[in-house]
């Protein structure tokens, strides 16, 4: 089923836009909250929402943007794709288009990817697209990358950051728990790494990560995905 996206204000959305999207989350994550829900999206700028053949909320991804220490941060906040659309490419394909825009209006700026992990899906996100990534198995984050994020995580979700992991006061757990991982995943070096790094991501913990958006450091997916081109491999 071939998905088409959208990018909204969070003004824009309407009522039964919210309920639909809160709905997915629902069906995914178990302590999921109608309040924190509303309350979590007037924090954020945009949504960027998913649509199926039928003109239906297949799924989302809200987007904040901020600046911090003369940088432009781009924070993905609640994100989910409905089961039977996980394999459609048009929520990235969207999303870095909406990046690149970002970076040519603020070309005296750095931009970077601000995103939490609570699962080994979104984490593959990083690896799969771009070339430099933190935290990875590769290579071990350089000391002053390392305190930049730290202040970065620190001045955006406070005392529940620790030691590169955000421990929500009231988190959303992946209702698969501790089985989400499927047996063809076991020798994924990056699932393996996300596993060490967040051991405790089935109680809803997530695994800090942040990457620079530039064309320069986009893999040969990401630059198809930004060029609009399927990838066919």
């Amino acid at each position: 089923m071939k998905l088409k996206s959208n990018l909204l204000k969070i003004s824009e959305l309407t009522d039964t836009d919210k309920l639909a999207m809160f709905r997915l989350m629902q069906d995914v994550y178990n302590g999921e909250n109608w309040d924190k829900f509303l309350s979590d999206m007037t924090e954020k700028n945009y949504a960027l929402v998913l649509y199926n053949e039928k003109s239906q909320i297949a799924g989302f991804t809200t987007i904040e943007i901020f600046d911090f220490e003369g940088n432009i941060i781009i924070y993905s906040g609640d994100t989910v794709v409905e089961e039977n659309s996980r394999g459609d490419i048009e929520l990235m394909r969207a999303w870095w288009k909406f990046s690149y825009t970002v970076q040519q209006n603020n070309p005296d700026k750095s931009v970077f990817w601000l995103l939490i992990s609570k699962g080994w899906r979104t984490y593959k996100f990083f690896p799969m697209f771009l070339k430099k990534i933190y935290p990875t198995y590769r290579y071990e984050t350089p000391q002053e990358v390392q305190e930049f994020i730290n202040r970065l995580a620190l001045t955006k979700f406070g005392d529940c950051y620790k030691d590169g992991i955000v421990v929500p006061e009231k988190p959303d757990m992946l209702k698969s728990g501790k089985n989400d991982v499927p047996k063809r995943r076991i020798n994924d070096s990056d699932v393996m790494f996300f596993l060490k790094k967040n051991p405790e991501f089935y109680k809803g913990n997530e695994l800090v990560c942040l990457a620079e958006l530039s064309v320069a450091n986009l893999t040969k997916a990401g630059l198809r995905l930004l060029h609009g081109v399927k990838d066919e491999n």
